[in-house]
C-alpha cells in the first residue's frame, strides 16, 4: 500500500514522542511505501540517518513548518513544543492533498503528536484516515496538587481546562469521529474516543511503545546477570515533571530509610520539577540515597538498567512510559502507579501497580513493597525475569505491525 503519515515528531537519534514516529515509520516502512510528514526541525537528524544507511529506499520525508530553537527552561520548551503542533497540523492539509494527487495515497495515518486534543484535518483527504495511537486523557487527581511544585500545579490546572475545552471543539470531535479508525494509547483514552464517536465501532487499544528484535536483545540481556549484593538500586528517568509523581516516591524511600533499608535512587535525567526534588530531597534526608545525574544515553543508559533492582516511577499520568519498558526489558522490577500506560503494561505477575488514592496511601503502600524487596531479594529476579519477557513478547516490532496492517486491510474494505 502507499501509505501518507503524519508525524511532526520523528527522530531515529532521540527518544519519547521523537521515538514513538521514528519507530513508528521504521516499522511500517517494511510492509509499505511511506511518504511521512514531519517537522523541518528533524531534517539534519534525517539527513544524517540517511547518510548511514537507516532510511529504506520506500520511506520518504516531506518537511512542513516553521520553528524556533527550544526555550532553556524546560517547561516553557513544552509550550513552545505544543503551539508549533497546532500550527503544523493546521498548515499540513494543502501539503497534504498537494502530495495526494500526484502520490495516490491508500491510507492516511497520524502517528505524532499523540494526543487527541489537537485535531487532524487529515480525514478531509477523501482516504481512510487512521488517528493513533493517541494519548492524552489520563487523569492528575487535584487532590495531589500539593506534592507539585508551584509550576508544576500550574500546568496540570492548565491541561485539565485544556481537556475540558478539547471536548467541545468542532474540530476535535470531527477529527475522531471522521477517522476510519482510531487507535486509543490507554484505556482513558479510548472511552473518550468511544464517547465522542458515539460508538465503539472503529476503536480499539494499541500502544505507541514497541521494540524491534535487536533493541529487545540489547535491553534483555540484562535481565540474565542481576547482581543482588548491596544496596537496593532504584531508577528512574524520561522528562522529569511533577506529573511524574517523584515527590511520592521520595516520601516513600524516606519511610524505607527509617525501616533500614539500604538504598540509592538515581534520577537519570533532567526536567523542570528537578529543583523542587532536590529540595525536597534535603528535607527529607536524603541526599546521600538519591542521586540526580544528566541525562543517560547509550551505553551508559543501558549499563545503569543492567544495574537496577527498582524501576521507581508511580507517574500519576502516563499515555505508555517509554523509560519503564526499556526498564522491564533489563530485568528491573516495576513499582507504578495503577492508570493509564504504566497500569497496562505491567501485570502482577511482573511487577506492582500502586491504587491511586490519596497521597498517604500512595506513600505507604510504595515504602511497603520497596521493604518487601529489599527483604526478599529474589523477587527481584523472579518478577524481573518476567517483566523483560512481558515487554518482549507482548510488545514487539511485528506485533504492532500485525495490528496496523490488519486495521489498513479493514478500512479499505469498509
Amino acid at each position: 500500500m502507499k501509505i501518507l503519515v503524519s508525524a511532526i515528531a520523528c527522530d531515529p537519534y532521540s527518544g519519547s514522542e521523537l521515538y514513538f514516529g521514528w519507530s513508528a515509520v521504521k516499522a511500517l516502512a517494511q510492509d509499505h511505501q511511506l511518504c511521512v510528514i514531519t517537522s523541518s526541525r528533524h531534517a539534519p537528524n534525517l539527513a544524517k540517518a540517511e547518510a548511514e544507511g537507516l532510511i529504506p529506499p520506500n520511506l520518504r520525508f516531506v518537511y512542513a513548518g516553521k520553528f524556533k530553537e527550544y526555550h532553556r527552561n524546560r517547561m516553557l520548551a513544552r509550550l513552545q513544543s505544543w503551539r508549533e503542533y497546532i500550527h503544523f497540523s493546521q498548515a499540513i492539509l494543502p501539503l497534504a492533498k498537494r502530495l495526494h494527487q500526484v502520490e495516490k495515497f491508500d491510507v492516511v495515518h497520524h502517528v505524532t503528536y499523540a494526543t487527541w486534543r489537537v485535531a487532524s484535518p487529515l480525514w478531509k483527504l477523501g482516504i481512510p484516515f487512521v488517528f493513533g495511537p493517541i494519548g492524552g486523557n489520563e487523569y492528575f487527581p487535584p487532590r495531589l496538587f500539593p506534592i507539585l511544585s508551584p509550576a508544576a500545579a500550574a500546568f496540570e490546572l492548565a491541561r485539565m481546562l485544556s481537556n475540558l475545552v478539547s471536548r467541545f471543539s468542532p474540530r476535535v470531535r470531527r477529527s475522531l469521529r471522521e477517522a476510519a479508525h482510531v487507535f486509543a494509547a490507554n484505556a482513558e483514552t479510548e472511552q473518550l474516543a468511544r464517547t465522542l464517536r458515539g460508538s465503539g465501532k472503529g476503536v480499539s487499544r494499541l500502544l505507541p511503545g514497541f521494540y524491534a528484535e535487536e533493541k529487545i536483545s540489547t535491553f534483555s540481556r540484562f535481565a540474565q546477570d542481576k547482581k543482588l549484593d548491596g544496596p537496593l538500586r532504584l531508577f528512574a528517568a524520561g522528562n522529569m515533571e511533577g506529573r511524574k509523581g517523584v515527590a511520592l516516591a521520595l516520601s516513600a524511600l524516606a519511610r524505607a530509610k527509617k525501616a533500614g533499608v539500604d538504598f540509592r535512587y538515581r534520577l537519570g535525567a533532567n526536567g523542570p520539577e528537578i529543583p523542587h526534588l532536590k529540595r525536597l530531597a534535603i528535607r527529607l534526608d536524603l541526599s546521600h540515597e538519591v542521586l540526580f545525574a544528566d541525562n543517560l544515553h547509550g551505553e551508559d543508559y543501558q549499563c545503569e538498567l543492567g544495574a537496577t533492582h527498582v524501576f521507581l516511577l508511580p507517574s500519576l499520568r502516563e499515555s505508555a512510559g517509554l523509560t519503564m519498558m526499556e526498564a522491564m526489558l533489563a530485568g528491573c522490577v516495576p513499582v507504578v502507579a495503577d492508570g493509564g500506560g504504566p497500569g497496562a503494561i505491567v501485570t502482577d505477575d511482573c511487577g506492582y501497580k500502586i491504587p491511586v488514592h490519596n497521597r498517604e496511601q500512595i506513600v505507604d503502600q510504595i515504602a511497603e513493597t520497596i521493604i518487601a524487596i529489599d527483604r526478599n531479594r529474589k523477587i527481584i529476579l523472579e518478577k524481573g525475569r518476567l517483566a523483560s519477557q512481558r515487554i518482549a513478547n507482548g510488545f514487539s516490532e511485528q506485533n504492532y505491525r500485525n495490528t496496523v496492517n490488519n486495521v489498513y486491510r479493514s478500512v479499505l474494505k469498509n
